[in-house]
Parts: C-alpha cells; sequence; structure tokens
C-alpha cells in the first residue's frame, strides 16, 4: 500500500478511555475507526490502572476467527508498556445502527445481543488458550471486589441520587456482592466483556457487533448477560422476561457446543451476575458524576436501573 496517509474526522461516540476517529485514505474503498487514548487525565489513570489498550489488543487477537461476524476486524494495533494509551485500527460497521445508553435497548434488541454474545462465550467456554492466556486476568466485575472500599465516595458524590428505599438496601447489597465474588471461582469461566451496554453495541439488521473491549477478562459469562439486561433495557423486565432471555443465551451455548451445562445452570450463574452488577453503580458512579451532566444521568440511571433489577431477581 503506497498511501498510508489517513483522512481522519472525529465520530459521535463520547467513550470514557478513549477516542475514536472515522478514517478513510485514498485508493481505499474499506472504511475504518481509529481509537486512541484519551486526553482526560482521569481516563488516563483508570486506563493505566485497568492496562485497557493492551487487554482490548489481546482480546481481539482471540477474537480474530470471529472477526467481521460478531465484532469489528481489527487491522493494526499497539499499545504503550503501561497500557494506559496505545491504537486500534477497526473495520468501521457500516451501515449500522447505534442506540444510546440512556434510552436503552428492547427486549429483541436484547434477545439479538444474548445470541451474539453467546456465541463468544461459547467459543472460549473452559478453553484451553484462554487458561494459558495471562496478559488477561480474571474478571474483578468492574472492581466488585473494591465495593466497600469504594462505598464512602459513593455515598459523598452519589448520595443525592438515592432514594431513602435505596438507602435502605444498600446494606444488604455489599455481602450479596462478596457471596457472588465467592460464587464465581467454582463456576465455568469464558472470554467476558465486561461493559456490555448500549453504548458499545452496533446493530446490523438482525445481529449486533459488540466492540469496546477495554476490560475484558477471564470470568463468568452470565456477567456479561446480567450486565446488559440488568444495565441497558429500556424498561424493568419480569423475572420471566429474564429467563426467557437466558433460555435464548444458554440454547446459543448449546449451538456453540458447551455441553454439561443446563438451563438450571445458567439461570443461577445469572443470579450471581446480577449481585455483582450491584457493585457497578458503587465503584463506577462517583467518577461518572464528576465527568460530565451525562456522566451523572447514566449514574442515576445505573442505580436505578441494577437496583431494581436486583429486587426483581434476588428480593433485595
Amino acid at each position: 500500500m503506497k498511501n498510508t496517509r489517513f483522512l481522519l474526522y472525529p465520530t459521535k461516540s463520547t467513550g470514557f478511555l478513549s477516542q475514536t476517529f472515522h478514517a478513510t485514505r485514498n485508493g481505499d474503498p474499506r472504511k475504518y475507526i481509529l481509537k486512541v487514548g484519551s486526553d482526560h487525565p482521569v481516563a488516563r489513570t483508570f486506563s493505566r490502572h485497568i492496562r485497557s489498550f493492551q487487554r482490548e489488543i489481546l482480546a481481539y487477537q482471540l477474537l480474530q476467527p470471529l472477526g467481521g461476524k460478531y465484532v469489528p476486524r481489527c487491522m493494526v494495533s499497539a499499545s504503550v508498556p503501561d497500557g494506559s494509551d496505545g491504537l486500534l485500527l477497526l473495520q468501521e460497521i457500516n451501515p449500522a445502527r447505534s442506540v444510546d445508553q440512556v434510552q436503552g435497548l428492547s427486549f429483541k434488541e436484547l434477545s439479538t445481543v444474548a445470541k451474539s454474545i453467546g456465541t463468544v462465550h461459547a467459543r472460549f467456554w473452559n478453553s484451553t488458550q484462554l487458561h494459558k492466556s495471562k496478559a488477561l486476568p480474571l474478571h474483578h466485575y468492574n472492581r466488585a471486589h473494591e465495593t466497600r472500599k469504594h462505598a464512602q465516595a459513593f455515598f459523598k458524590h452519589c448520595g443525592c441520587l438515592l432514594t431513602k428505599k435505596d438507602m435502605k438496601r444498600i446494606q444488604y447489597f455489599l455481602p450479596s456482592v462478596t457471596q457472588a465474588l465467592r460464587q464465581t471461582k467454582k463456576r465455568p469461566i469464558t472470554l467476558v466483556h465486561g461493559d456490555l451496554r448500549a453504548d458499545n453495541l452496533l446493530f446490523v439488521r438482525s445481529k449486533v457487533f459488540i466492540v469496546d473491549w477495554q476490560i475484558a477478562a477471564r470470568g463468568l459469562g452470565a456477567f456479561d448477560l446480567a450486565r446488559v439486561i440488568g444495565g441497558s433495557s429500556a424498561r424493568p423486565l419480569t423475572a420471566r422476561d429474564q429467563q426467557k432471555l437466558v433460555g435464548v443465551w444458554h440454547q446459543t451455548l448449546r449451538q456453540g457446543g458447551v455441553r454439561g451445562y443446563n438451563l438450571s445452570d445458567a439461570w443461577r450463574d445469572y443470579r450471581i451476575g446480577v449481585a455483582l452488577t450491584l457493585s457497578i453503580p458503587i465503584t463506577n458512579g462517583p467518577t461518572l458524576v464528576q465527568l460530565s451532566t451525562r456522566g451523572r444521568r447514566i449514574a442515576r440511571l445505573m442505580i436505578c436501573r441494577f437496583f431494581t433489577n436486583a429486587e426483581t431477581i434476588l428480593g433485595i
């Protein structure tokens, strides 16, 4: 390729850990997305803490066989040594429809997501390749292990977003998260996206592409499902509706070759995932409310959606 110069212009996406640009070049009919590190100091510090670019690059390497089907193809990638910055040149999925996190997803859209993420989970279910991947850590489920440590900051920065009912319930959430973390150690592992929500999905006709793998890790697959259902459903779903979505995910696992894992196992793991999602508003909320007006709105939505869903599924 003689001409390697790209013409860049910003996308409408407003990611926390990165910036994205549309990228084109003369003589090349293909369109790309260039992803680079954020300029925000808080984002860069957090990115360094979790080695976001190193993790995303490794995730795309593992996902290469699925590139162009359920995830974009990654053409070029590089990371600085500490993982805080880097670049990825990705296939642009076009035409595609995105759904705003605030708007949320319909039941039909959630069903499509369950199939796509189920296909990814099936491919890496108890995978030897995944077990050997030292650069991809065991998942902490959005820092669930730090929930107690962040509780004070959560009350300080997000207390005004809480109802009286929320304030009373939180005392029961902390032990539930701790118990769920213990339970995950005995469950099957797979490649987990970790931040599966509406903002990280691109819908193309009858399927969905999953993007932004910056906190990918090894862990409980059902957490991804609990994350997207509890945090991105446009309306609160009944337990029966969620059982149907877990059924779609479980059927996809079976079609992908997973054996010895029945529907009751899937539902049990989903309940563990729902308990783990209770940590997300507590660990992420204080940062979100300080970033922007939209961040504050998303923090409030996270509190409402995850807390309400835990009441529906776990009775707390």
